[in-house]
């Protein structure tokens, strides 16, 4: 199994030896089918997203899936333009697929490092069923997609860029959401495609968290997918969302590789 070696902005770099390429590829590639952008351009084994109206960084950058190796300032000067065309802050989302002299290239181009990311999987044994209380339906999305947005609060723009892309996911996918006494106050998705399973959009009402709802929706979703013929789930969090990661740990969920945005504001 291949090393990683992923540079977190300090003075030495992580190696993420468990980290199989041949699954982050994968992994990046279901979740451009499960989260996927509205416009994407192909640059050298690069990926440029684009949706403006959406603030999900995921489907606004460019990332890495099998990037040609010397390419990346080429590749990037394209990008800055096609983002400076669009009213867009570039953002670049790198992976283990790239190593240290390319973060090295983007702060020597002002790039400034944001949020990182950490990916985690779990393996879909026999031990997950779906709560009686959470109800997992099929698309069409429309009704559970205005009560998630309602509950996260999100503007017309953001639910309209979330829609188009809930219409566009590639492979099988379900929606969950738990009631309690008539309202909705949890949610989650899920994509499955080629025995992998994807989680999405995990979401509970402020005023509801820390009740166990979100581990009840994913738990759930894990069972469906286990039924769909999954053997792998994973999952995204952000690194500093310690309730979060220590949720997922408590289910089976173990951190695979990270992610870092790298960001240049040139919209001024």
């Amino acid at each position: 199994m291949s090393a990683f070696v992923h540079d977190q902005g300090t003075q030495t770099a992580e190696v993420w030896p468990d980290c199989d390429p041949a699954l982050l590829l994968a992994i990046e590639r279901h979740s451009a089918l499960g989260w996927p952008a509205p416009e994407v351009v192909v640059l050298n084994g690069w990926e440029c997203r684009f949706a403006p109206a959406s603030q999900s960084r995921r489907v606004n950058s460019l990332t890495p899936l099998i990037p040609q190796a010397g390419m990346l300032p080429q590749t990037l000067a394209v990008a800055r333009r096609l983002c400076r065309e669009r009213g867009l802050v570039c953002t670049v989302r790198t992976t283990p697929a790239i190593g240290p002299d390319d973060i090295a290239y983007l702060e020597a181009e002002g790039f400034v490092r944001k949020d990182t990311t950490s990916v985690e999987v779990s393996p879909l044994g026999g031990g997950f069923a779906v709560d009686p209380d959470v109800v997992l339906f099929p698309p069409p999305h429309a009704d559970w997609l205005q009560a998630y947005a309602q509950t996260s609060q999100l503007d017309a723009a953001e639910t309209a860029v979330i829609d188009r892309m809930l219409s566009a996911v590639g492979g099988a996918m379900v929606l969950a959401r738990l009631d309690v006494e008539g309202a909705p106050v949890a949610f989650g998705r899920a994509v499955m495609i080629d025995g992998l399973l994807g989680i999405f959009q995990i979401a509970t009402a402020p005023s509801m968290r820390r009740q166990g709802l979100g581990r009840r929706i994913v738990t759930s979703l894990m069972a469906w997918g286990r039924k769909q013929g999954a053997m792998r789930a994973y999952l995204q969090v952000v690194s500093t969302n310690s309730p979060a990661r220590a949720l997922y740990r408590g289910i089976g969920f173990k951190p695979l590789y990270p992610y870092t945005y790298y960001v240049r504001d040139e919209t001024a």
